[in-house]
């Protein structure tokens, strides 16, 4: 008997690595590293606040006024305005205004087409291999409990200390010292750490967010040497 393996449905997962894969190379050849992450926030909370994966509508978003976002990055409207241009001219987004001729505002709202993550999307379909026979019920047993116990790790050890040493939790301090400079010129891994936390909040994201094991290594890669 044989089978095809299921293809993958859009979701938040996928949209993390698209955001790693493909947006972030394009703003790092265009703007400098605060603005990227800006711009990595940005697309980030428009995924979790408008995106809408249910009943087959993968792509189609919930209208948001530039109000809103610009009151969640802390920011004026003509700032989202401009971040919203900068992604739409890369070719990122591509926004659908408010049809509304009566409206004393005619930019309130926002509906925006993500085509780029849908063309990411739709390479990874094409990606996705075919199988030649069910799989083996010991493999799912054995695959099950491999998710089960990677969650379970993950799960542990993805919130990011909220103050203090991170010398005395083994995951963030492991990665510290894996990824910020070596030798004599090394920062101090806990001053390193306040100005994440710091970072962080400025991105108006939690210490809990499930990004925080990515965004501590490459803030630890990027540091300086003392």
């Amino acid at each position: 008997m044989t089978g095809t393996t299921q293809k993958p449905k859009p979701n938040s997962h996928q949209f993390s690595n698209y955001l790693r894969d493909e947006v972030q190379p394009i703003l790092e050849a265009n703007y400098s590293r605060q603005q990227v992450w800006v711009l990595m926030g940005l697309m980030a909370y428009l995924e979790q606040q408008r995106f809408d994966y249910s009943a087959d509508r993968a792509f189609q978003t919930r209208p948001i006024s530039n109000a809103a976002i610009a009151a969640h990055m802390k920011v004026t409207e003509r700032t989202v305005r401009r971040w919203m241009c900068s992604l739409e001219k890369l070719g990122i987004i591509r926004r659908v205004q408010s049809k509304n001729p009566k409206h004393k505002y005619k930019n309130l709202l926002n509906r925006i087409s993500l085509a780029s993550f849908r063309g990411w999307f739709r390479g990874l379909l094409a990606r996705t291999p075919d199988s030649q026979c069910p799989p083996n019920k010991k493999d799912i047993n054995i695959s099950i409990n491999h998710k089960k116990n990677s969650e379970e790790k993950r799960e542990e050890n993805r919130t990011f200390p909220s103050s203090g040493s991170i010398r005395y939790n083994q995951h963030w301090k492991d990665i510290a010292l894996k990824c910020l400079p070596s030798g004599s010129r090394r920062p101090c891994m806990d001053m390193i750490a306040k100005k994440f936390r710091e970072n962080i909040k400025g991105h108006g994201l939690s210490l809990s967010h499930g990004s925080m094991t990515t965004r501590w290594t490459r803030f630890c890669q990027n540091a300086k040497p003392v």
